[in-house]
């Protein structure tokens, strides 16, 4: 079987150009190799990963690569038997550049050349493309980290959808942002498919409450750099609150430029921004009245306060980890467990119908940002939702109701 290593140098360089290999042969064994059904030598299982390594959602990107390669660490010191076998698990990631097209023929890579069973996609119009192949000729389990409940209506069997659903955040952050600040609700969401169900859903919910819903002024937020025009637009309409997200890069810098130009409103951030991790390129000042997903510092799995260290000691010190880190890295853990209950690292359906067994085989440790405690028939790894409103500076929880 072949393996390739990378010395930690190197990997500076392939990262600036998108594209990270843990690893060469995949986890299908053949006679003599160590694959499963072998005589307990050792098995080498990769998980893939295709999702945005360059361009202006490579922060992102690299957050949820960041969690899996954590997870793999963990499995590898800890060692774990599939089928009798000793498995070393690694990572196969490629750059799909946040496109959809890119991610399936990634995907189709992965499977056919490094020979995985599993990939992981981070974004909802990559996931809707491989949901389209991965139940043919070369079957794979999609770990699917995109919150569009979308996801699941495609019926797929072999989809293991991670975050909670975003339709869990309508109703109340609608409420609380219309009562703080005001029922005119201005748009500036990325023009992605997840944005685009996101604008939808939010503004359907926002006239159900009696509100206004202005003109959208979407913009790509993997590729614009200059946000003052679709700003100057919003305002000019006379928003109370903004509806705005993506990439916290991006989100962070539409803040600044939304305050800069006077606006004195509330913000709705779409769950893939960070307030935490917005904090590196606006001040916690502009982003008073935001409401979004809760900080890790706001979570109290069992593990999720050593994972916080861990994660400033081992990857950086200079961003905070946050909930894409997270959820990657404990699924991670649950893949390979359901691995370990089926008894093999081949069989996507087989490693699929022990993904809710393989919960309760997750170490306390191991479980750091609203573990699941259960998982749907449609593919969702369900569990609590948390979300918070910035006020004063200070972080105040909100109730978020859990849609199944």
């Amino acid at each position: 079987m072949k393996r390739t290593k990378f010395v930690p140098a190197l990997l500076v360089g392939l990262l600036a150009f998108g594209v990270y290999a843990c690893g060469g042969g995949g986890g299908a064994g053949e006679e003599g190799d160590g694959g499963n059904g072998g005589d307990g030598e050792e098995q080498v299982v990769e998980i893939g990963y295709s999702g945005p390594l360059s361009g202006g959602a490579a922060l992102y990107g690299e957050n949820v690569l960041d969690g899996m390669r954590m997870a793999v660490e963990d499995l590898n010191e800890d060692g774990m038997e599939i089928d009798g076998q000793p498995a070393t698990f690694e990572i196969a990631s490629l750059d799909d550049r946040y496109l959809p097209n890119e991610a399936a023929t990634n995907a189709q890579r992965l499977v056919q050349q490094d020979g995985v069973s599993a990939i992981f996609i981070p974004h909802s119009g990559g996931i809707f493309a491989a949901q389209g192949i991965n139940t043919d000729r070369n079957p794979f389990l999609l770990g699917a980290y995109s919150s569009d409940p979308a996801i699941l209506e495609q019926e797929n069997p072999l989809t293991m959808m991670i975050p909670p659903r975003f339709d869990n955040y309508m109703e109340p952050f609608t409420e609380l942002q219309m009562e703080r600040f005001g029922d005119r609700l201005g748009l500036i969401p990325t023009e992605s498919e997840y944005g685009q169900e996101w604008t939808d859903q939010i503004s359907a919910e926002w006239e159900s409450q009696g509100g206004e819903v202005l003109s959208n002024n979407g913009i790509d937020y993997s590729e614009t750099t200059d946000y003052a025009g679709p700003v100057t637009q919003a305002l000019s309409e006379d928003p109370d609150v903004m509806f705005i997200g993506g990439p916290s890069q991006p989100t962070a810098l539409i803040v600044e430029e939304a305050r800069n130009q006077g606006f004195e409103g509330g913000f709705i951030l779409m769950d893939q921004s960070k307030i935490e991790e917005m904090e590196a390129f606006t001040s916690l000042e502009n982003m008073e009245g935001s409401l979004g997903v809760a900080p890790l510092s706001e979570v109290e799995d069992p593990g999720a306060e050593a994972f916080v260290e861990r994660y400033a000691e081992e990857i950086t010190e200079d961003r905070p980890a946050v909930s894409e880190v997270a959820y990657n890295y404990q699924s991670v853990h649950i893949l390979a467990n359901a691995m370990a209950l089926a008894g093999t690292s081949e069989d996507p359906e087989a490693i699929r119908e022990n993904i809710e067994p393989a919960l309760s085989e997750v170490e306390e440790e191991y479980q750091v940002a609203n573990f699941p405690d259960g998982f749907t028939e449609e593919g969702h790894l369900a569990g609590e939702v948390l979300a918070v409103s910035l006020e004063d500076g200070e972080f105040v929880p909100v109730e978020v109701p859990q849609m199944q």
